[in-house]
């Protein structure tokens, strides 16, 4: 069956059916409107929640580890990261995890989890931390206790994460 020829034909429709055609199409046309708008809306929304959960991670993860930057400080930061030297260890960790979240909210689709690829995401965590260069993408060789110093000589360990030794394959 040639299309073309049918495209060509005229269709004769009552007046009932052309009236119910074009209010079905209205119907439709209203629709795809409202669809649209509610996509747009959606993603916005999306979007939003990104930014508030990189924002929110980046500032608690590196926290953890004993930065002192607050979520509106963090968003202010990475509202700048473009910058290429940080004024503060704070501000390149938080930077670099940023942009290794950034990494794997942009292709987790495509992320194999594997030893390999963890040690890249290490090395773009730590990519603009200065005191970090040596270990970068490695295994670590020393322990990284985060530890709270009190004024009175105690001490107490905030975060004790997985010694040395076994982090080794």
């Amino acid at each position: 069956m040639d299309i073309s020829k049918n495209m060509k034909t005229k269709l004769n429709f009552s007046s009932e059916v052309y009236q119910q055609l074009s209010q079905q199409l209205s119907v439709l046309d209203t629709f795809r409107g409202r669809w649209r708008d509610r996509e747009s809306r959606h993603g916005q929304y999306l979007r939003e929640l990104r930014k508030i959960a990189t924002i929110e991670s980046s500032g608690s993860s590196t926290r953890i580890e004993g930065a002192r930057l607050t979520d509106r400080e963090v968003m202010k930061l990475l509202a700048s990261v473009k910058i290429t030297k940080f004024e503060s260890r704070d501000q390149q960790e938080v930077a670099g995890y940023y942009e290794a979240l950034e990494v794997i909210l942009e292709n987790y689709t495509d992320i194999e989890i594997s030893e390999r690829y963890i040690h890249q995401l290490h090395g773009i965590i730590l990519r603009h931390s200065e005191k970090d260069q040596s270990h970068r993408g490695k295994y670590k060789t020393s322990s990284n206790k985060v530890v709270a110093n009190y004024p009175d000589g105690t001490q107490r360990v905030l975060f004790d994460p997985t010694p040395p030794h076994l982090t080794q394959p």
